[in-house]
């Protein structure tokens, strides 16, 4: 996980730093989730994990404001491990509470920054995490910056190549973001390409800057990748990516980061939370799936959720 710079540069708080090494085990770090919505139907083949620490004082925090505290305590490998094993947990909790029913739960992504793509053991970590959780091939995807996948470049091909014969997804995210981009598509072992949501609306401004994007996700295709428009905060956004050519998206426009119990009722196919946005039923027809999926709760009784616990380690 990328470890962000704080706000207005300012040293972290290091009196929190007790209660962050209490929060993993306390119960107050946790996973929420945010839906990843395929453009064509409105179904959910895919969410993302995103670590929030629930102070008892301060709030829910974002990595934003957690992380810089994690670094200066030395806590960063210690989270990162932590999101990733979470996130396979919960995978497997949702294949199991799919036993017996004709649902897919969707694939879960989480975040790996440079310094994890750097670490000689981490293919190993994937792999003891993966092992005997009986998660069938892509449950979980490994997603990496552009430009970590550049600065990683001499080792990253074979990485990947190992990561895949795991049978983990692999995607590149924050698209457009960094040179070499071209590059990333043909040369690595991908899946997935997320287009960074503040390139495409700085691009999006013309129909020139519509047309590099259009290219890039032609280009995608042509590789057989998904493309995912991410940040998309309009429904004005929602149609111009779908327009040309996205799959899926996802933003605040859908659905902000949900916690667990949300979570398990959007992969279990059990209905929407009140938190996934209801859009105008002026919403662009080209859409329509979208306003049709966003609709009222379904009748199906609600999940008997679990606790959000790690398995031993």
């Amino acid at each position: 996980m990328t470890v962000p710079a704080t706000a207005g540069g300012l040293p972290p708080d290091l009196a929190l730093v007790p209660a962050l090494y209490a929060a993993f085990d306390d119960g107050s770090l946790r996973l929420h989730f945010q839906p990843e919505v395929d453009l064509r139907n409105g179904s959910v083949p895919g969410m993302e994990a995103h670590p929030r620490w629930q102070h008892p004082e301060r709030g829910v925090l974002g990595p934003a404001e957690f992380m810089p505290i994690a670094a200066a305590a030395g806590l960063v490998h210690q989270v990162d491990q932590w999101v990733l094993r979470m996130a396979v947990t919960e995978a497997r909790t949702w294949h199991r509470m799919a036993v017996g029913t004709p649902i897919r739960p969707p694939r879960l992504w989480v975040n790996i920054d440079g310094r994890q793509l750097a670490s000689p053991a981490f293919v190993t970590e994937v792999d003891r995490l993966m092992s005997g959780r009986l998660l069938p091939a892509g449950a979980i995807g490994l997603e990496f910056s552009e430009r970590a996948l550049g600065l990683a470049a001499p080792v990253v091909p074979g990485l990947l190549a190992h990561l895949h014969a795991l049978g983990v997804a692999l995607a590149v995210e924050s698209f457009g973001t960094w040179f070499g981009s071209l590059a990333v598509l043909d040369l690595l072992p991908l899946d997935l390409v997320k287009l960074d949501g503040l390139y495409l609306q700085a691009t999006m401004r013309d129909l020139e800057g519509e047309a590099v994007v259009a290219a890039i996700v032609r280009l995608a295709h042509s590789r057989a990748l998904t493309v995912v428009a991410d940040g998309v905060d309009s429904a004005r956004l929602a149609t111009r990516v779908h327009d040309l050519g996205c799959d899926r998206a996802i933003g605040p426009v859908f659905c902000p980061p949900v916690p667990v119990e949300d979570a398990r009722m959007i992969a279990l196919g059990r209905g929407r939370p009140e938190r996934w946005h209801r859009p105008s039923q002026r919403t662009d027809e080209r859409l329509r799936a979208w306003v049709s999926a966003a609709g009222p709760r379904s009748g199906a009784e609600p999940s008997q959720t679990e606790p959000q616990r790690a398995e031993p380690r």
